[in-house]
């Protein structure tokens, strides 16, 4: 009996230890995980951690620089009988209601690898009420709209607001693209009160004053539908509700997206409209200011707002749209496409897709107004509601050109600006010029040029201003005969407008001759290679759009059957084929040095004021083993690599466009918790029409970046407002590529000069969402690639001089973005004089081919699956690359030329001595 216990005993312990033992090793596995393979653990740490001196600092920053922004960024569309401002005090406080779901769960950023944490962002209602705002809302439809938000019942009994919505598929939100309206039933029912009385009637005893909010979100992975651009029939019910029972009527619009407004002509009592966009952190205090007068709105509109969004000759080429206005199914797939396996889900899907751009250079305002000037038989006044440009005042201007000389082949206009108003206020100056128009290139009548924000001008004071441009800024691509730049001999008519369809005065610059900017003109004078045909193979099909406005051409009718056949030639783009050495035509003798021992190492901190061109950076790459050249270029996800032996310090580069911040996906990765304020979005900073407004935000996220212990940002992101429907809108500036790019080589530049790597993106045409993912055709002529795609990032390099480049998911013409030679090589260095580094997206899909990004002029990967799985991913692959006989004469050239571009722009960060 005795040996028995102990054999029962022997057991327990046993199992004890063996419960031990396998405890002791998942603790131990964790560990490995979170603080060995990922930094996930100090991430967790980090969390619990307060915020330092320095981060509250930059906070407190940071928020002054939003209202800044915001002040002058939202839009005052309409003022009907100069509505606005009301009057109101602390002591005498105007009375609103407020209805619209949107103005009690606004959106203040929207979802993807930017979105933030905005839980402290100020409530609408709260900034109204407030000290700013000196508002007193109606809070029994407060409660209204509270309650139906949050357990969908119509009452008015007291609760709490809902929390703000961080809109958020990586913060584990649902979407929140369009909310749910408080029922029109609501406003009829007579048991909310004692007294029989409805809510609208205790409304209008309360005020006849009414603000309707309406918005819309967005997100990675998202579109936006036509008629998801419209009011939904719930926002109808409640615009129509509202607009019956006030006379005074203000509607706030809190979308990125352009909306189809064409409605307000049918409800005289909206007397106003303003535009906030996506405000940030605390830019819903500025519309309470612009309410009350407290800041006088200056901003002006970055897209054109139409009645109908499909009139655009970009919409039946984005997606095929069906009738009841939402994109048919497949989303332009080619149905001879192969199928790939999607690595996130380990599943058989779909790749082959295309967008066809057949408008051309017909974009946004190009497109309204070309149309307008040319066509007799268009009707503009039906189509455009409000112009590009567009933007109201509580003053008024008058503006002239006083003069234009042209020297030394640049153009100055002086503008006088007259404020013939009552109150202090700022204007934007615009200036477009019209080309001469022959048909052998493709011109709009309209084209902004240059632009100026003014000061605050005093009531009837005058203050001159000069602006000034190259005369090449007004040449066109000529990608058929001369393939260069070309400016066309006749007169181009130089123009001071109020938007782009009002001119207020003009002046003519005439030319004799045609200039083509071509090798025997020594090119443009701002790029270092003449510029060039590089996209040829983006041509695609050669129906694209002209003055003719031909109604059968593709850029009306969308793709024809025919279109939805892959060729073979599209067909084999799809697989890239690494040439050998050989093929390349490669020897022995060209095998660089690598793995190099001087006799005195050189340090990172030595190169920091070293030219990019001086022969010592290639003496400093030498020094890179095999194993640390892969790593660079394989150490992508939100860091790059450290090197400490060369003095390499850990870059930490969060995501994001609307805020320097870690998020789930890179604060585990780069083992940190910096959470920085939620800016407005891009918009708003472009509606300003003040660079000085983009350079505040550079300098104020590159502080916060300092704060963080970030040295690098993968912002800003300056794709074209195309059409509407892209779910990624609220990243992007503009449909405009000089407003966009000016604004945003501001903010690359106020980043820049405070050590911060910027990462402008997505580089390029990445225009819409679906399909990118999946192998995405982008098909367009090079004249707009040019001239409309390209412009944001080549003024933001030129001007704004990025260290930093992400390339895009989609292919441009037969070519992978990120392995685009022509895109990558000719155009972003060799042309524009990029030095720095070019990041993938996230290279997690199948036709990102990490061969084809290293020799195409890639220099590294945004390997987040390899992090997260604690594999080496594409750096083995290019490991075993220049190992291969076959292949590492080229492989290592290029491992050597990608770290000298990273560790170039790592130098220049204020992480390095002399930088902080």
């Amino acid at each position: 009996m005795g040996n028995s216990e102990k054999t029962k005993m022997s057991k327990k312990k046993r199992n004890i230890l063996i419960s031990l033992s396998a405890l002791f090793l998942l603790v131990a596995g964790v560990l490995v995980y979170g603080f060995v393979i990922t930094s996930s653990g100090y991430w967790l740490i980090a969390k619990f951690k307060g915020d330092t001196e320095e981060q509250k600092l930059s906070y407190s920053s940071a928020v002054e620089t939003i209202e800044k922004i915001t002040d002058e960024g939202f839009v005052l569309m309409q003022n009907n009988d100069n509505f606005l401002p009301i009057a109101t005090s602390e002591e005498e406080k105007a009375k609103i209601n407020v209805f619209g779901t949107r103005s009690v769960v606004t959106l203040f950023n929207s979802g993807g690898s930017t979105a933030t944490d905005v839980t402290n962002a100020i409530k609408l209602e709260d900034a109204l009420q407030g000290s700013d705002g000196n508002f007193e809302l109606n809070q029994d439809l407060l409660y209204l709209h509270y309650n139906f938000y949050k357990k969908g019942k119509v009452t008015i009994e007291e609760t709490a607001a809902p929390k703000n919505r961080s809109d958020s598929e990586i913060l584990g939100e649902a979407t929140n693209l369009i909310l749910p309206e408080v029922p029109k039933s609501a406003y009829e029912d007579t048991s909310l009160y004692n007294d029989g009385k409805t809510i609208i009637e205790h409304a209008k005893d309360f005020s006849d004053t009414a603000m309707v909010v309406v918005g819309r979100g967005g997100g990675e992975m998202q579109e936006l539908s036509p008629n998801d651009l419209q009011l939904t029939t719930e926002e109808k019910d409640m615009v129509d509700v509202v607009s019956s029972n006030f006379e005074n009527v203000v509607l706030v619009i809190n979308s990125t997206n352009v909306m189809e407004l064409g409605f307000l002509d049918e409800y005289p009592s909206i007397k106003s409209v303003i535009w906030i966009g996506f405000p940030g952190e605390s830019g819903t205090k500025s519309l309470a200011r612009i309410l009350n007068g407290k800041v006088n709105p200056s901003g002006h509109l970055v897209d054109t707002w139409v009645s109908d969004v499909t009139s655009m000759p970009a919409a039946q080429n984005y997606m095929k749209l069906e009738e009841d206005g939402t994109f048919a199914e497949g989303f332009n797939h080619y149905t001879n496409a192969p199928k790939a396996v999607n690595p996130l889900t380990q599943k058989e899907e779909d790749i082959g897709y295309f967008t066809q751009m057949h408008e051309g250079i017909y974009v946004g305002y190009k497109f309204y107004e070309t149309r307008h000037a040319t066509d007799e038989s268009y009707n503009y006044e039906d189509e455009v509601v409000f112009p590009f440009g567009h933007g109201l005042s509580y003053t008024s201007f008058e503006k002239e050109i006083v003069e234009m000389n042209v020297e030394n082949d640049e153009v100055t206009v002086r503008v006088a600006v007259k404020n013939t108003g009552d109150v202090p206020g700022k204007d934007a100056i615009q200036i477009y010029y019209n080309p001469p128009y022959t048909g052998a290139i493709e011109k709009s009548t309209v084209n902004l040029v240059e632009f100026k924000k003014t000061n605050e001008i005093q009531p009837n004071e005058t203050e001159i201003y000069s602006l000034t441009f190259n005369v090449e800024d007004m040449a066109s691509y000529d990608y058929k005969e001369n393939k260069a730049y070309v400016l066309e001999a006749g007169d181009y008519e130089v123009m001071l407008m109020d938007d782009a369809h009002t001119k207020l005065d003009s002046e003519t610059y005439t030319l004799d001759n045609n200039i083509v900017y071509n090798a025997d003109n020594e090119g443009r004078s701002t790029d270092l290679q003449v510029a060039t045909n590089q996209f040829e193979d983006a041509h695609h099909i050669d129906d694209y759009l002209t003055r003719e406005w031909n109604q059968n051409s593709r850029a009306f009718t969308g793709p024809q059957e025919s279109d939805y056949i892959a060729t073979q030639e599209t067909l084999d783009a799809i697989t890239y084929e690494v040439p050998t050495d050989k093929d390349l035509g490669l020897t022995a003798d060209d095998m660089p040095k690598y793995g190099q021992e001087l006799e005195k190492p050189i340090m990172l901190s030595d190169m920091v004021n070293v030219d990019y061109n001086d022969p010592k950076w290639d003496e400093f790459v030498s020094q890179l083993t095999l194993e640390e050249l892969t790593n660079v270029s394989g150490t992508g996800a939100y860091q790059l690599l450290e090197i400490e032996r060369l003095g390499v310090p850990r870059t930490l580069q969060p995501d994001g466009t609307m805020a320097i911040a870690s998020n789930v996906y890179s604060g585990p990765i780069m083992g940190t918790e910096g959470v920085g304020v939620t800016y407005p979005s891009p918009g708003v900073t472009a509606s300003t029409w003040n660079p000085d407004a983009g350079f505040l935000m550079g300098t104020s996220v590159g502080t916060e970046a300092q704060a963080f212990g970030y040295s690098g940002w993968f912002a800003p992101a300056m794709n074209i407002h195309r059409t509407p429907f892209n779910g990624r809108n609220f990243e992007y500036y503009s449909e405009d590529g000089v407003l966009s790019g000016k604004i945003a080589a501001q903010v690359v530049k106020g980043a820049t000069e405070k050590g911060v790597i910027t990462y402008i993106k997505h580089f390029a045409l990445n225009e819409r969402e679906h399909g990118v993912r999946s192998t995405l055709f982008t098909w367009s002529n090079e004249q707009a690639i040019r001239e409309i795609y390209l412009k944001p990032f080549e003024i933001a390099v030129k001007e704004g001089g990025s260290l930093g480049v992400m390339s895009s998911f989609n292919y441009v013409g037969l070519k992978w973005a990120g392995g685009h030679e022509g895109l990558l090589n000719q155009v972003l260095r060799n042309e524009w004089g990029f030095k720095g580094l070019v990041v993938t997206d996230a290279h997690m899909y199948k036709h990102m081919n990490p061969m084809q990004m290293l020799y195409e002029g890639g220099d590294v990967s945004l390997d987040v699956m390899a992090i997260w799985m604690g594999g080496a991913n594409n750096s083995k692959i290019w490991l075993d690359a220049a190992n291969d006989p076959a292949t590492q004469i080229n492989t290592i050239k290029n491992l050597q030329r990608a770290s000298k571009n990273t560790l170039y722009a790592v130098s220049r960060t204020w992480k390095m001595d002399g930088k902080e």
